[in-house]
């Protein structure tokens, strides 16, 4: 777990200079967009030690950096790609899903410990969709909301009503 953490911290750290592609209406998000510029600049510029990773203030600055959110994104018609997690399904003759998270990667919140808040999306479909398997990559269209911490879905603070979800492959990942 803390190796994850620490993986994640560092690619925050790297890509974040990244900017907002846009087209006419829409924004094609990219994972890092979702966290507020300055949300990690407590971690130096020479990287996290291990002491650092015992430290009680660290993790907790670490937490409250996870629980930030990039206003200048919020109410936008966004595109981001991602995997989704199930939170619960309909067992009929299809698996259908109304509502999953969004994470950047396959796998996450599933067996290890799930992204910050502002790495993931709560998703709201508007009619039910087939259930996706973990390593199938999907494209979500919609406009990006902030939410209070949903509990039940690993503290997500961005929710999306999605207007459109489309199964892409590994090779458009967008980044």
């Amino acid at each position: 777990m803390l190796s994850l953490t620490k993986l994640f911290l560092s690619t925050v750290i790297i890509f974040f200079s990244y900017s907002l592609t846009f087209s006419k209406d829409m924004v094609s998000l990219k994972w890092l967009e979702l966290v507020p510029k300055n949300a990690y600049s407590f971690v130096p510029e020479t990287g996290v030690t291990e002491e650092m990773w015992e430290d009680e203030t660290f993790l907790n600055k670490v937490e409250e950096a996870g629980l930030l959110i990039n206003n200048n994104i919020l109410g936008k018609k966004i595109r981001i790609d991602g995997f989704m997690v199930p939170l619960d399904f309909d067992y009929g003759e299809v698996l259908t899903v109304e509502e999953f998270v969004l994470v950047p990667d396959a796998g996450m919140c599933i067996h290890v410990p799930p992204p910050p808040p502002n790495q993931m999306i709560f998703i709201k479909l508007k009619k039910p969709e087939r259930v996706r398997y973990m390593f199938q990559p999907i494209a979500v269209e919609g406009v990006l909301k902030n939410t209070p911490p949903i509990k039940e879905v690993y503290n997500s603070i961005y929710e999306l009503t999605a207007e459109k979800l489309e199964d892409i492959e590994f090779e458009d990942l967008n980044y």
